[in-house]
């Protein structure tokens, strides 16, 4: 295939997207034949690193992400509202994940000869958008829940139940769907670009932007702006009746404690998410009217690189929770245990019953052989 050109029709925004590119991706153009375009290139070594890294990201997201899913469900000790957002956004990682990796993979490996067109490509660059708008509303669904529970304890089991959870996981899947389908309905259409390996919106870039601005950036600025600002203001005075108080290892001040580190360990996945984003969102505003033929080395690179960043925040947040939550780790521990590793469980169980069992001074019992 020599290359892949998608001739526009009558009054259609022009979409030829790669003029030069080989059977192998390659650009042929006398800019991008120089050793700098490492990254576009399908010479080893940098091709194998292009493969190995997002089989890794892939690999970490679903792993991880599918962890925190079951995890959730496992223990009861995690059954609370707060995390059934986790979960949610868990579901906009994966999905982020598996419409992205496995288009570029295939097109990596087998040049152009696969990639999504028509119905497949417009699909593909809609669900992207909608998991990715998606997933930074649910950060704010969940910010605005850690406020509840830090600053009106008082009231959370009563503002925060289980079908409120579910309409705000609802308001952040409509608010992807406007701004996945809305840019869409203006007569323009998603066509593939080996520079990003995914497929990208051509239209309008005004249209897009108003709806992404209203469907995402201010929703997410607003909601961010004043949960974290009453966090940190309830967190001083909460801090200033402490100081007045004798009383700093009572249940309420661990309890207060433990709200106050999940909020920062939110913020925490919320910068990691914006960080790893802006990069991808620059590129595409910025080169969204401009073809292949006329990029320069630095700006294809950019369109190579910013969605790998990206990609990064779909696989962060299950070690971050690690890192930041003993209760989640706990579980994530105990589940491996008991489904890798039952004969390991029954041998502990045996030795625990042992040991209680000369404390009393009774006869040691193995518990594997009561219940066999």
């Amino acid at each position: 295939m020599p290359g892949l050109i998608m001739k526009p029709t009558e009054g259609e925004f022009p979409t030829e997207i790669a003029s030069s590119v080989d059977g192998n991706g390659t650009f042929l153009d006398n800019e991008t034949t120089t050793g700098d375009d490492f990254f576009f290139a399908s010479d080893s070594p940098y091709l194998e690193f292009q493969i190995s890294y997002l089989v890794l990201a892939m690999t970490l997201s679903l792993v991880g992400n599918m962890a925190v899913i079951v995890v959730v469900v496992y223990d009861k000790k995690l059954r609370k509202p707060g995390n059934y957002l986790l979960c949610g956004l868990s579901c906009g990682d994966i999905v982020q994940s598996l419409i992205y990796v496995p288009t570029a993979l295939k097109v990596l490996t087998q040049g152009l000869d696969y990639v999504p067109t028509g119905a497949d490509c417009v699909l593909s660059g809609v669900l992207f958008q909608v998991a990715c708008v998606f997933s930074l509303n649910a950060l704010s669904a969940i910010a605005f829940d850690r406020y509840q529970f830090i600053c009106n304890p008082l009231h959370y089991k009563t503002r925060m139940t289980k079908g409120k959870i579910a309409g705000m996981l609802l308001i952040c899947f409509i608010l992807g769907l406007v701004a996945g389908i809305v840019p869409y309905l203006e007569g323009q259409t998603f066509v593939y670009m080996p520079g990003y390996l995914m497929c990208r919106y051509r239209g309008s870039l005004g249209a897009d932007r108003v709806i992404m601005t209203v469907c995402c950036f201010i929703p997410t600025v607003v909601i961010m702006t004043y949960t974290y600002g009453n966090i940190f203001r309830e967190a001083r005075r909460h801090q200033k009746r402490l100081w007045q108080t004798s009383n700093k290892s009572s249940p309420q001040e661990a309890e207060f404690r433990r709200g106050l580190k999940t909020a920062v360990t939110i913020g925490i996945v919320f910068v990691i998410f914006w960080v790893s984003w802006l990069p991808f969102l620059v590129t595409t505003i910025s080169l969204n009217y401009k073809d292949a033929k006329d990029l320069t080395t630095f700006q294809r690179l950019a369109q190579r690189i910013s969605p790998m960043v990206y990609i990064v925040s779909t696989f962060t947040n299950p070690i971050i929770y690690c890192l930041r939550n003993r209760t989640f780790l706990k579980a994530l521990c105990n589940l491996a245990e008991k489904t890798f590793g039952p004969k390991k469980d029954a041998f502990i169980m045996d030795k625990r019953l042992s040991i209680r069992m000369k404390q009393r001074k009774l006869p040691a019992r193995s518990l594997s052989s009561d219940i066999s």
